[in-house]
């Protein structure tokens, strides 16, 4: 047989090899439960909600009342010299509620205008951050969430965020209030406070709790 009369057997046989593959596929996707069309994201949620659990479906797909995203607020203070109280606020926008899972600190020290970062990884003195405390309030529903402020030492640091036992929702134009007090009679501090969390839409809330693991 010549050359040319095998070449057009060679692509009929690749042919019926990509049709098996393609049918072998559906046949695989159809045993699974899934569906096979546009790759839509209604599909794709439909098709994740088939094969995962709870758990591990990723939060990021679906209608826009259905979601949820990664966020974190940030709340600063000014110079806290030695024996002087500052609040920091920050407002969790209309656009969504904001599940709060877990919180970091940075603090620097100040002296002569040198900003010094209080690295937490240090043993001793040089990681402490002596006297500095904090409580956290919700200014709009007045929860406050430490029966005593907390020294800051306790506070994780970024390397190790401390995580809370049961995450907190903050609803749409909630007001997040943090006082900062400096006990020490000798250190100018400027601490911040991190918090991280989800920000998901309060229609389906209720729905979407389960979806937020830590």
């Amino acid at each position: 047989m010549s050359n040319g009369n095998r070449h057009p057997l060679g692509k009929q046989i690749a042919r019926n090899q990509r049709m098996i593959e393609e049918i072998n596929k559906r046949e695989s996707i159809k045993r699974q439960g899934l569906q096979q069309g546009s790759g839509s994201a209604s599909q794709l949620t439909q098709n994740l909600d088939s094969v995962l659990p709870g758990g591990l479906l990723p939060g990021n797909v679906g209608a826009i009342n259905r979601i949820i995203w990664p966020f974190w607020f940030t709340f600063t203070a000014p110079e806290l010299s030695p024996n002087t109280t500052s609040q920091g606020f920050t407002t969790v926008t209309q656009e969504a509620a904001f599940v709060w899972m877990a919180y970091t600190k940075s603090v620097f020290t100040v002296s002569g205008g040198v900003y010094t970062y209080v690295d937490p990884e240090q043993a001793g003195a040089s990681g402490s951050t002596d006297g500095l405390k904090f409580s956290v309030r919700d200014s709009q529903s007045t929860r406050v969430f430490h029966n005593s402020p907390l020294d800051m030492d306790m506070v994780g640091s970024p390397q190790y965020p401390s995580v809370l036992p049961t995450p907190m929702m903050f609803l749409p134009n909630s007001n997040i209030e943090i006082t900062y007090t400096n006990e020490n009679a000798s250190v100018t501090y400027v601490p911040f406070i991190t918090f991280f969390g989800y920000r998901m839409r309060v229609d389906d809330a209720q729905n979407l709790l389960s979806t937020v693991v830590g």
